[in-house]
């Protein structure tokens, strides 16, 4: 049987050749921040409930804090007027890469992580992070994409002290939800108020 990860990453390649997203096969980082997607659709729409799917590690290392990313996630959203399903919920409902719940979600985010390096976070108080944020209509990867980027962040924790910061168990959450909120600062904040107008034409 085809393990279901391989066909996410396979089909989250596919989408990244076909739009031609930057950093698909670079691990260069930089001020790559790219915007994808129908965002005008996701404007029709106005999704309310989002399914965050559990964060893909894909640096090939097994390393990051999936959990501390998914969370993160999960309050940016929050920030930008959505509201995400509990990460348990959408676990016990989660199958094949797609989640099988009733009611459905109106969308799913999916946070893919191909870089991730807190290697300099006591010597520089930079953590390197990047990856696709890629959010679909409805309840799985085949729904049409919305809205999605890619990022390369170099985050830093130094606050601009000659230093780097001094040892913290809060360090690398802080980090997690700096990218986090990063991301998801270019997703269009819900407007509740257009989602309860009717469809245009209607009466």
């Amino acid at each position: 049987m085809t393990d279901h990860r391989s066909i996410v990453r396979t089909s989250l390649l596919g989408f990244c050749l076909l739009l031609g997203l930057p950093g698909c096969e670079s691990t260069q980082f930089g001020p790559t921040r790219e915007v994808r997607g129908d965002l005008e659709l996701l404007a029709r729409r106005q999704p309310a409930d989002v399914a965050v799917a559990p964060v893909r590690d894909q640096t090939g290392k097994d390393s990051v804090p999936r959990n501390l990313m998914r969370a993160a996630f999960e309050e940016a959203l929050v920030d930008r007027m959505y509201s995400p399903l509990a990460a348990k919920y959408v676990d016990q409902n989660w199958m094949e890469a797609s989640f099988r719940g009733t009611p459905l979600p109106d969308a799913l985010l999916l946070v893919v992580i191909e870089n991730y390096d807190p290697s300099r976070l006591y010597s520089s108080g930079q953590v390197e992070i990047g990856g696709e944020v890629v959010l679909f209509e409805g309840a799985d990867t085949t729904g049409a994409v919305l809205w999605s980027t890619t990022l390369r962040e170099e985050v830093d924790l130094s606050e601009g002290r000659r230093g780097p910061p001094t040892p913290s168990a809060t360090l690398i959450p802080e980090a997690i939800r700096r990218f986090a909120a990063l991301a998801m600062s270019r997703l269009p904040e819900r407007d509740p108020v257009a989602a309860q107008e009717p469809p245009s034409g209607a009466e």
